[in-house]
């Protein structure tokens, strides 16, 4: 029988009885060594490998052999990242930039947090710290965010000093830009609002008719089968008809100028439905990239 104690998160204790032993509480009080003779074998779980409850249902030799692929499996993934990373380094040396972060991005794939690699794909992005246009990008962005600490530091090191600047010029430009655009569109909400109740109202109004007269004509037409004098019934039914038909016709129009009014009103809430509108968006996705960039870490606490 094996009993399994973790102790101290970092190793795994196998308590292995002899056969012939009854199974009895090896932990009580009143056992002693003599009364339940037992083994120990004590397997470490490598340092930055997390605790994983998969382990504790292995046999001991299952659980040698599962720590042992872990470890053979990150010692592969390193060496194939420093292989990667040697060649984008090359790459990096040549200039030929895409080539280079193509191969570093990989070399991150295989350990995230290796620092020389981090620091070759952004070396890489931007050309060895030459260009900024990377950074503008949400996926980069993002991506940078969750780069290790080193690799933050090292590349801000670099470029921190151009986008905070470059955010405080998009802050300046975009305090009075803002205000423009939202004076722009409170003048135009009234006037859209109020033209889509116009048409609305008119909406409703030709479906209530149609109903009625569609009513009016179906009425009508029962009488064509209970009175002998038809031609008062089949003037009725036509005239309804008529009025019908005329209430339909109204009814598409007026649909159609209010999904015209809903749009505008619509429209005029989104900032690209002006030229203002676009140029306050895109300066807005701006500093929200750069706010990312220069303080994701603080964002993510």
């Amino acid at each position: 029988m094996e009993e399994r104690l973790i102790d101290n998160e970092r190793e795994i204790r196998i308590k292995r009885k002899r056969e012939g032993v009854d199974a009895v509480d090896a932990l009580a009080d009143d056992q002693t060594p003599e009364e339940i003779p037992e083994e120990e074998l004590v397997l470490e779980i490598p340092e930055g490998e997390e605790y994983d409850e998969d382990l504790v249902g292995l046999t001991p030799s299952q659980l040698k052999e599962e720590l042992e692929r872990r470890e053979k499996a990150r010692k592969e993934a390193e060496e194939e990242c420093r292989t990667l990373t040697a060649e984008g380094e090359e790459k990096l040396v040549a200039g030929e930039y895409a080539e280079a972060e193509a191969l570093f991005l990989q070399a991150t794939l295989y350990d995230p947090e290796s620092v020389s690699a981090g620091n070759g794909l952004w070396r890489a992005r931007t050309e060895d710290f030459k260009k900024d246009d990377a950074f503008y990008s949400e996926e980069n962005a993002a991506d940078f965010a969750k780069a290790p600490k080193e690799v933050r530091g090292s590349v801000l090191e670099r470029v921190s000093e151009r986008l905070s600047a470059a955010r405080e010029e998009a802050r300046r430009e975009a305090i009075p830009l803002r205000e423009k655009v939202s004076e722009k569109q409170e003048e135009r909400r009234a006037p859209f609002l109020a033209n889509r109740k116009y048409y609305l109202v008119r909406f409703c109004v030709a479906v209530l008719a149609f109903a009625l007269t569609a009513i009016g004509a179906g009425i009508a037409a029962s009488f064509l089968y209970t009175t002998k004098n038809s031609a008062v019934p089949i003037a009725l039914t036509a005239s309804f008809g008529g009025l019908a038909l005329i209430a339909f016709v109204l009814i598409a129009v007026f649909a159609r100028k209010l999904l015209v009014a809903h749009r505008l009103c619509r429209a005029n809430e989104k900032l690209s439905a002006t030229e203002d509108g676009a140029r306050l968006q895109e300066i807005e996705n701006r500093l929200r990239v750069l706010d990312l960039v220069l303080d994701g870490e603080a964002q993510e606490e």
